[in-house]
C-alpha cells in the first residue's frame, strides 16, 4: 500500500549555487507534520543568524550594528508568526505540490522546502507466533 510522505529540507548555499549544505532533514507523514517541521525550522535558522547579543558566546564579541544589511533572520521570524503562511503550506501540499521558502544574505541562500514523495506505508504487525509449549 502506498502513501504520501513529504520530504522537508533546510539548505544553505553559495550565492553562486555551486555548493549547497543541508541544514537538516525530516520525512513528516502529513501535510501538517511538515509544515510544523518547517516552521521549528524557520525559528531555529533565524537563532542561528541572530542569535542574542547577551549569549555567553558573544559576550565578549566586539559586535558592530550595521546600517543597511539583508536581513534573512527577520523574514524567517516573520513567516515563521504567521499563521497564514502556516495554512498556505498546509494547503499546498495537501493539494501534493511542493513548497519553498528563500531569503538572502550577503554570501548566502537559505532555502526551507518540502515536497511530497510516494512513501508506503509499514505493513500490519503480525501477530506474534505462540511458542511451543516445553515439557
Amino acid at each position: 500500500m502506498t502513501s504520501v510522505a513529504f520530504r522537508c529540507e533546510a539548505v544553505a548555499s553559495d550565492l553562486r549555487g555551486s555548493r549547497e549544505v543541508v541544514l537538516g532533514a525530516y520525512c513528516g507523514r502529513s501535510p501538517r507534520l511538515a509544515a510544523r517541521w518547517l516552521n521549528a525550522r524557520a525559528r531555529k535558522l533565524a537563532h542561528l543568524l541572530d542569535p542574542a547579543p547577551e549569549s555567553a558566546h558573544l559576550r565578549d564579541a566586539p559586535l558592530v550594528a550595521v546600517q543597511h544589511a539583508p536581513c534573512p533572520q527577520a523574514e524567517l521570524r516573520a513567516w515563521a508568526e504567521s499563521h497564514r503562511a502556516y495554512e498556505q503550506v498546509m494547503a499546498a501540499l495537501a493539494q501534493g505540490r511542493p513548497f519553498l521558502l528563500t531569503v538572502r544574505d550577503y554570501d548566502a541562500e537559505y532555502a526551507l522546502r518540502v515536497h511530497p514523495t510516494p512513501g508506503r506505508r509499514p505493513s500490519q504487525v503480525p501477530a506474534a507466533r505462540q511458542r511451543p509449549a516445553f515439557r
